[in-house]
């Protein structure tokens, strides 16, 4: 295999008496790491903690970016879509890891309401994976979720079917059984 990618010899080698020939991997064509969809800062803070040595290690690169993020957020109200999407992952990813998420929610819904897919794709997600049905929270994007079932874009309206069912809980049932029924399928 290919030394690019590290890889031991799992597939082994085909040989024939004639010649001897061992499979390579060429680099999957993706359009992740184009300028467009690549996120630096996000994939340097994963890489960073995947390199820590110690759970201490990675526990001061977590906070040391987390008083990082809070200060972006503090001092920047007009943060624009792409650096707000980028923190609200690398809080998502720290929230994934077990670390305390006790800030950004209100970032993740200010995505969530964005016109753009790409940051409310990522609202979304965030909303999903960082709230529980019975969560403060709640109440503030119950209005975006009704917005957003009644959307003509089946994209976004699939985004709020999705929060819902990740998220659930009595109060989304009570508020949002009615226009979940007249989601157009």
């Amino acid at each position: 295999i290919n030394a690019e990618y590290g890889a031991s010899s799992d597939f082994g080698s085909f040989s024939s008496p004639s010649t001897s020939v061992t499979p390579t991997m060429s680099k999957p064509k993706s359009s992740f790491g184009t300028k467009q969809n690549f996120m630096k800062g996000l994939h340097n803070f994963i890489s960073d903690l995947r390199n820590c040595q110690t759970k201490e290690d990675e526990q001061k690169r977590v906070n040391k970016e987390a008083a990082n993020i809070r200060n972006r957020f503090k001092e920047n109200k007009n943060i624009d879509g792409y650096q707000r999407k980028k923190y609200v992952c690398k809080i998502l990813y720290m929230f994934m890891l077990g670390y305390e998420v006790d800030f950004g929610y209100m970032e993740a819904v200010t995505l969530m309401s964005s016109d753009k897919f790409s940051e409310k794709q990522i609202g979304y997600v965030s909303m999903g994976i960082l709230l529980s049905e019975s969560h403060e929270m709640i109440p503030l994007i119950v209005q975006q979720l009704q917005n957003d079932l009644q959307s003509r874009n089946e994209n976004v309206s699939s985004l709020a079917l999705t929060a819902i069912a990740n998220i659930g809980g009595r109060e989304m049932a009570e508020s949002l059984s009615r226009p979940v029924l007249c989601v157009d399928t």
